[in-house]
This record gives C-alpha cells, structure tokens and sequence, in this order.
C-alpha cells in the first residue's frame, strides 16, 4: 500500500509485545506498533509523531532487550571495534537511537542540526548493514556497545548515560 500512498503512515494496535510480530511489522512497512493499553495522552502523541514521519514503538521494547538472553559459549560472536566502523558523532547518535530519541531531541541533545542527523543516521545504517533504525539499536544493544539500560557499556563508574534530568520517552525509534 505504501507503494501506491507514499504519505500513508501505518499504527498497529496490539494486544500484547511480541517482538518477533514487531520486527515484522516494521519490515512490512509499520509506521507504529503500540500495545492497546497504551493511555489516550501518549497514543495521541504516538499518533502526532507517526504523522510527521516518525517511527514508534512501545517500550516494551527496552524491557525486552533488558532480558535478552546473552551469548553463551560456543555460540558465533561478532566482535566490531566501533571506533574503527563509526565516527564518534555516529557513536553519540547510536546511543540516541538506542534511547529511542526522535531525530529533533537527538539534534537538541548533539547541539546539531536535525539534517546532520539524519546524515549521521544513514551513516550508521550503511555501517552497520542495517535496513532501520530499529536494527541499528538491537544491534547496539546485542553487540554490546550499549546496554539497555542506557549506559555504553565501556562507561566510566558513576558516568550516567543518559543525563539524570533526561525523562526517558515514550517512542523508541523515529525514521
């Protein structure tokens, strides 16, 4: 449908998070996926961000990858030095991405433009071999550069990532 409506943005009410059924969604072309219970304030936001091209999922998501099952021993492991694949810009914007920052609070939060997000954002996608944003977060988080609760994994003790005063947001990715 996308094909022939170019300017159809997609939310799909759910009634519980499966991740699975959410990644799969999104490759179809979902522009949201929210869980039913959601209140009428953040899906009415929700819906505000769909409409001005964002991506958005529940934060069930975070909570997922907080519990994702690490790799055992044996299994096949990817190591990346990602000072060698990304620039330090990127790194930052990652991070975002994994915060599930839109591109205006990643641009606010940067001091940089919303354009040199999104140039930063491809970036990292073509870096990464990843089709979204999505993606690009998950494999932060899996391959250890992030964890999910916010902080690089290479962080100092005490350096709290992101700032105390940063309320985490209701959307997680925006395209």
């Amino acid at each position: 449908m996308k094909e022939r409506f170019p300017g159809l943005r997609i939310a799909a009410l759910v009634d519980s998070f499966n991740f699975g059924q959410m990644v799969d969604a999104f490759n179809r072309g979902v522009d949201a996926y929210l869980l039913k219970e959601i209140a009428s304030d953040p899906l009415l936001g929700s819906l505000r961000l769909v409409h001005q091209g964002e991506k958005v999922m529940p934060t069930a998501l975070l909570e997922h990858l907080a519990h994702k099952r690490p790799l055992i021993e044996g299994e096949a492991e990817i190591k990346v030095e990602l000072g060698e694949l990304l620039s330090e810009r990127e790194i930052d914007t990652l991070h975002c991405l994994v915060m599930g920052y839109p591109n205006k609070v990643i641009a606010y939060r940067l001091d940089i433009s919303e354009a040199t997000v999104k140039v930063h954002v491809k970036a990292i996608l073509r870096k990464l071999m990843v089709q979204n944003r999505t993606q690009a977060a998950i494999w932060a988080v899996n391959q250890g550069v992030v964890l999910a609760n916010g902080r690089f994994a290479d962080a100092e003790p005490g350096e709290v990532v992101p700032s105390e005063d940063a309320t985490p947001p209701l959307v997680a990715m925006a395209h």
